[in-house]
């Protein structure tokens, strides 16, 4: 009989233990384009189902607001509040004058934790069954769901050695580099397939 695989041993955790909780900028009204702005900014548009950010399709804006903005770092984690979708995003890189809608709430690993917690691997967790599960239950709402500050913060996170942690943020990873590529060939194969039908149709 194939041995089990072998279970790693975690300690549960609520998510608020492990980093600091920001709200979005508190822009005024919807967040408006304009290419002379002087900042920009991440709505919940810019992040995949998959919890990619897609950060050449990011709109320049003005702030609006009085208080001060948080620009984004290198290892900082995304959360889209509201809505009918409630994932996380890493942030691969430093991102200067660059914030993000209200509507997202801003995760940053606390200092206590750096070196032990891998923010990658923790946003795949919080993309998965089991705490997408805690979210549909906690969420408040009948069309656009909310994700409210203190229920983030209660999220129940389980945080096995940083050595299991890493693995699993290289899988994820590379899980999402494979998923653009297969996006990128059917979209390919597409438009492939529609030259050919107007050719024919121009032809007939």
């Amino acid at each position: 009989m194939p041995k089990k695989a072998k279970a790693h041993a975690s300690r549960q955790i609520t998510l608020s233990e492990l980093v600091t909780i920001q709200a979005g900028y508190p822009f005024r009204g919807s967040i408006q384009e304009n290419p002379d702005g002087d900042v920009k900014a991440v709505q919940p548009r810019d992040i995949s189902d998959l919890g990619e950010l897609s950060a050449d399709k990011l709109i320049t804006t003005n702030l609006t607001g009085k208080r001060k903005a948080d620009w984004l770092q290198q290892g900082d984690i995304l959360f889209i509040s509201k809505g009918i979708r409630h994932f996380a995003c890493y942030v691969p890189e430093d991102m200067p004058e660059t914030t993000l809608a209200p509507s997202l709430f801003l995760l940053r690993v606390k200092p206590e934790y750096q070196g032990q917690l891998n923010p990658e691997f923790l946003t795949w967790q919080i993309n998965q069954a089991p705490v997408q599960r805690y979210f549909d239950n906690s969420a408040e709402g009948s069309r656009q769901l909310n994700i409210r500050k203190p229920i983030l913060a209660a999220a129940p996170i389980a945080v096995p050695d940083i050595e299991t942690q890493n693995t699993i943020a290289r899988l994820y990873a590379a899980s999402l580099r494979e998923n653009a590529l297969l996006h990128r060939l059917i979209h390919n194969r597409q438009q492939q397939l529609n030259a050919i039908a107007n050719d024919l149709i121009s032809h007939s």
